[in-house]
């Protein structure tokens, strides 16, 4: 029931990039990374809508943005207020899926390396587009869509949606989570590798909310007195 979870450092950085190559013609892109403050990095598109983008986060769109169509890439995690243009849809690409709204606030948690991709809608409506789905997907308030891109199997949970956005104020809340996606979201956060060296361990469950202001250690030591778990740094 033990193991060692081996923790290494990264560099935290925080900046913007101006990208530019699309084949035969040059585009300029705007690429935003998220940094490693205590809160989320803020942005405001063009069109007014608020953009939370979190920690390791790629979020960019092309300088087309708001002329047909609002289109936005997303590779990690960001949530959305999205301004009202009934004649210009909002869409979200991520990895195998879209997700299109008209005036609503959702957060979309879809970091490359992870083995799921959850939407949590706020207020409004969304509608989702994926892979391997026969067709799309409506959300109402409070519900998440959760999509597992190895057993390509997805759910619709009944949530509070308030929680699973809290982290823009940097409280990560973790409802009954497994010990393994409550360390891939902390190596998100902390720019770090865990490293479980019992399978086991990857399934206990942990319910809390830490702050980002904590410390790997302090975080660690909390989730020990519940999963009796040893763990070196």
């Amino acid at each position: 029931s033990y193991a060692a979870i081996a923790v290494v450092a990264i560099i935290l950085t925080s900046a913007f990039f101006i990208i530019q190559n699309d084949g035969q013609q040059q585009l300029m892109i705007a690429q935003y990374i998220g940094g490693a403050g205590l809160e989320a990095d803020k942005i405001i598109l063009p069109d007014g809508t608020l953009v939370n983008i979190g920690s390791r986060t790629k979020f960019y769109y092309a300088p087309d943005y708001g002329k047909k169509q609002r289109i936005v890439y997303l590779e990690g995690e960001a949530s959305f207020d999205v301004a009202k243009q009934k004649s210009r849809p909002f869409i979200v690409k991520i990895s195998g899926q879209e997700v299109e709204a008209l005036g609503t606030k959702f957060n979309i948690m879809a970091y490359p390396n992870d083995s799921v991709i959850a939407t949590t809608l706020l207020e409004g409506s969304v509608r989702l587009t994926a892979e391997n789905m026969s067709k799309p997907i409506i959300l109402t308030p409070n519900q998440q869509f959760v999509y597992n891109k190895k057993a390509r199997v997805a759910k619709i949970y009944q949530v509070d949606a308030s929680l699973y956005i809290s982290w823009v104020d940097g409280y990560y809340y973790f409802p009954d989570q497994k010990l393994g996606v409550i360390l891939d979201r902390l190596s998100h956060l902390y720019g770090i590798t865990f490293d479980i060296q019992s399978p086991k361990l990857q399934n206990e469950k942990f319910t809390g909310t830490f702050y980002r202001g904590q410390t790997v250690k302090d975080i660690l030591e909390i989730i020990k007195l519940s999963i009796p778990i040893k763990y070196q740094i």
